[in-house]
């Protein structure tokens, strides 16, 4: 009966992509540390990786995976144990490995042969770790056995197993190859060992305080055994008799391997009461060998902390979270209109317990941001060595945290600003010290929670933006015409621009004028905005603003002629009734106020609806709203109060329509809109900055 592996695969491939994540971060660590106590644990994690994927590897029968992490991880040894020096092209040799390797995986776990051309290149990893192994003899095992051939016998075997303490603290778990033994062989039998502690020996979680006794019946040969434990004979000693050699005397030669010879004895009792008349066959390894059925229900308990869902199925979750909302909504409203005070109460703690629900919801989606930003060392590294720089990486707030869906759709943005950033921002080495500035230029990365947004900064020190020379370009690719007059911030943004490129020359880099403008397209489709602050040979700032969630959020409404509309409560700062803040003559023709010495634009929402129909001046409410550093007032007609808000898209119909970033239901059944808050801010400070030039 064949076994479907497809669920551990499909576990290692996700296992194993992480492991090498890892195996990156703590060489690119090692690369901009000199400490030499960070750079031995480096070494120590970049070694557990690698021995675990090429443990798990061999278990599938990956034989490329195993091969190309073998002979990495055999050079590995000699620079753990001091013989060798991790070198700067040792350490790009190993970031090479670990891409390959990525993808020798995935071509493994989708039953797919490498290409030519990555044959070629595992050729070529193998043949340069060929050159830093001094003997190119193969090692020795650590087994003690016979090398004649056996045949194949019927008879009872004898396997003395006993990994060594640092086995865990290596990546591997001896559970594993008991589990794969029981299925290449009959009537399995195990005793365990377990070394007693005491005062002088203090328990350590991460060491192996285990050895194991085995009997068992096959049709194989000892080679096809011996294969089994292949990928732990270096951490382990493994003895094993075949029914030829299962002596007495061999049996008992086998106690100078246990920790504790003097308990060899009572293991092999345990063992030996195995072959005593059962009800049933044996089937040792059905339950862990190592624990009692009480223990084992234990350890079900507090066997993970942790828990891999399927991101389709917490969509589902989220989307259903939010039908409840607008049901909770419809019934409350339901409610209220019966006036009855017991069931008004019981729905008001009901609504309480769904928000609470909701909260809890939205944070199974919340990852932080500082996985993302890790990736990017690789990209500096990579980009400033192919164009001769020095650039540094620096990461602020990689515990900020925002939806998984950003996470996905914010890498690409980020990987063009960074890369051009390296490219036209910051200069080679001598143009930085000719300048005055060190050789070796700093680019930031940070991120953090403001006005209910996440803000992320990518920040360099560079020769910053070339207002001049963008205006040129964009006057001679017929973008704006030169008549046309820019501010400062504009003409920042005019790099976002389709097709925008002040590069002299195209490179394997840049120059073509694609990339920014996606970052702009993908940022706004996730309701997100995009400034650019820079100063002339001083450097750039890009900032990128987000909603915390695409899905479900607080929402404060009010109403605009017949209709209801719904802006995030969090960019909301405060409410005001218009007439009691500004007299109906002094806002006649003007669309700002003098608001506590502050010049505010507002928007009469009326106006830009297109609703002729005017109200009285005594009736309007002023609601001032902010996002990131601009602030408007938006003229409404009345306030409706917080509103939990499920965000429904919008069709293509609606694609491009300024001011509207999608659609809620309301507990009456009827749609509200849901404003784009950042537009509106941008059409009311335009709104006033043309009106200021008329003047």
């Amino acid at each position: 009966m064949s076994v479907d592996l497809s669920a551990a695969i499909t576990t290692f491939v996700s296992e194993s992509k992480e492991l090498l994540a890892d195996m990156e971060n703590s060489l690119l660590d090692m690369e901009a540390s000199d400490a030499g106590a960070d750079q031995e644990e480096s070494i120590n994690a970049i070694f557990r990786a690698i021995h675990t994927i090429k443990g798990s590897a061999g278990l599938f029968g990956f034989d490329y995976v195993v091969s190309l992490t073998h002979i990495a991880e055999t050079v590995l040894d000699d620079v753990r144990n001091g013989n060798r020096e991790m070198s700067k092209p040792l350490l790009s040799l190993y970031l090479e490995t670990g891409d390959l390797c990525e993808e020798l995986i995935l071509l493994a776990a989708s039953d797919n042969e490498p290409s030519a051309h990555q044959l070629t290149q595992l050729a070529a990893l193998s043949g340069q770790f060929s050159e830093f192994i001094d003997d190119a003899a193969p090692p020795q095992d650590n087994i003690a056995t016979s090398d004649i051939h056996m045949q194949p016998q019927n008879g009872i075997w004898f396997i003395c197993f006993v990994p060594n303490e640092n086995v865990l603290r290596n990546g591997l778990d001896p559970f594993p190859f008991i589990h794969f033994l029981n299925n290449e062989v009959t009537e399995l039998e195990v005793a365990t060992n377990v070394i007693p502690l005491n005062a002088q020996t203090p328990y350590d979680p991460e060491s192996c305080y285990l050895a194991f006794l085995m009997l068992f019946r096959t049709s194989q040969n000892k080679e096809a055994i011996e294969e089994v434990f292949e990928f732990i004979k270096n951490d382990a000693v493994i003895e094993i008799l075949p029914p030829a050699q299962c002596s007495y005397d061999a049996i008992q030669a086998c106690a100078r391997y246990f920790p504790e010879p003097s308990q060899f004895q009572s293991t092999l009792s345990q063992l030996t009461q195995s072959l005593l008349p059962k009800e049933s066959p044996a089937s040792a390894l059905d339950d862990n060998p190592i624990t009692s059925p009480k223990d084992k229900k234990k350890n079900k308990v507090h066997s993970s902390k942790t828990l891999r869902v399927e991101a389709m199925k917490l969509d589902r979750l989220i989307d259903q979270v939010g039908e409840m909302v607008i049901t909770g909504a419809r019934t409350n409203l339901l409610a209220h209109e019966t006036g009855n005070e017991t069931l008004i109460e019981a729905m008001a703690l009901l609504e309480r317990l769904v928000e609470n629900i909701r909260d809890s919801s939205l944070k199974l989606r919340m990852v932080q941001i500082g996985e993302t930003f890790n990736k990017f060392k690789r990209v500096v590294r990579d980009v400033s060595d192919e164009l001769g720089k020095e650039v540094e990486l620096n990461i602020i707030g990689a515990d900020t945290e925002l939806d998984k869906t950003f996470v996905e759709k914010v890498s690409d943005p980020l990987m063009h600003i960074i890369r051009n950033a390296i490219d036209h921002g910051i200069e080679t080495p001598d143009e930085r010290v000719a300048a005055g500035k060190p050789a070796c230029g700093q680019l930031t990365l940070k991120a953090y929670h403001d006005s209910g947004s996440i803000v992320i900064e990518i920040q360099d020190d560079g020769q910053g933006l070339d207002q001049s020379k963008i205006l040129a370009r964009a006057i001679e690719n017929g973008l704006i015409s030169a008549e046309h007059s820019l501010q400062d911030k504009e003409i920042n943004l005019l790099i976002f621009e389709p097709g925008f490129s002040t590069a002299a020359a195209v490179t394997s880099i840049s120059g073509r004028g694609v990339g920014m403008d996606v970052v702009k397209r993908n940022v706004e489709s996730l309701r997100g905005s995009v400034e650019v602050d820079s100063t002339k040979g001083l450097g750039s700032k890009i900032i990128i603003r987000l909603p915390l969630t695409l899905s479900i959020i607080d929402g404060f409404m009010f109403t605009v002629g017949d209709e209801d509309y719904v802006i995030p409560l969090d960019t909301v700062v405060e409410c005001l009734e218009l007439h009691e803040v500004v007299s109906e003559s002094d806002i006649q023709d003007k669309n700002y106020i003098n608001l506590r010495t502050e010049v505010l634009p507002f928007i009469r929402l009326r106006t830009l609806f297109g609703i002729e129909q005017q109200i009285e001046h005594t009736k309007e409410s002023l609601v001032i709203v902010q996002f990131g550093t601009l602030r408007a007032g938006l003229v409404v007609d009345s306030l409706q109060g917080e509103f939990q808000t499920v965000v429904k898209p919008l069709g293509r119909l609606f694609e491009g329509l300024k001011c509207i970033s999608g659609a809620t239901i309301l507990g009456s059944g009827k749609v509200a809109i849901i404003l784009d808050v950042s537009a509106l801010i941008r059409t009311a400070i335009t709104m006033y900055e043309q009106l200021e030039l008329k003047h």
